[in-house]
């Protein structure tokens, strides 16, 4: 099976110090890959390198999203990374409190999405269609995670356990 990520030779240093020496990595569809040392070890490195925070040093990172060719993505700005289908979250809660849970999820979406400002303001049927789609996905992703039960709910009111 083809790699969705494939990280060759990744090397990040920081003026004398080499952060990361060499790394490779592959990760296939459907695969579940950990990233396990202590502390100082690079692992964040590693995660900002693939992700557009930094720019390796030397090395390659590539994606290949669903049905698209295998894209280079080292030393493109995050939100580029994003747009190519590759996303990245953190360990720290940020939801919108003020939102539901569906709606917090719909945001995760917002990079995936075609429709403009004049969309939003006259609302097209091509751009109905797209929000639709967006809500099933997402109230299929809250199902998928045991979820479903808060789609409704607002944000700030789910255990914690749920936020995370």
């Amino acid at each position: 099976m083809e790699p969705i990520l494939n990280v060759k030779n990744l090397t990040m240093t920081f003026g004398g110090l080499k952060a990361l020496d060499s790394v490779d990595l592959t990760v296939r569809k459907g695969q579940i890959a950990a990233l396990i040392g202590p502390n100082g070890a690079g692992k964040t490195t590693f995660f900002n390198c693939i992700t557009g925070i930094y720019s390796p040093s030397e090395g390659v990172v590539e994606i290949t999203p669903p049905g698209k060719a295998t894209q280079k993505i080292n030393g493109i700005k995050p939100n580029h990374v994003t747009e190519r289908g590759m996303a990245r979250t953190f360990q720290n809660i940020r939801l919108f409190h003020g939102m539901t849970v569906l709606e917090n999820v719909m945001l995760g979406r917002h990079c995936r999405l075609h429709s403009g400002i004049l969309g939003a303001m006259f609302r097209p049927k091509g751009q109905q269609a797209e929000e639709k789609k967006v809500v099933n996905d997402c109230y299929e992703i809250l199902e998928k995670i045991g979820l479903e039960e808060f789609v409704n709910e607002m944000a700030i009111n789910l255990p914690y356990g749920a936020q995370r």
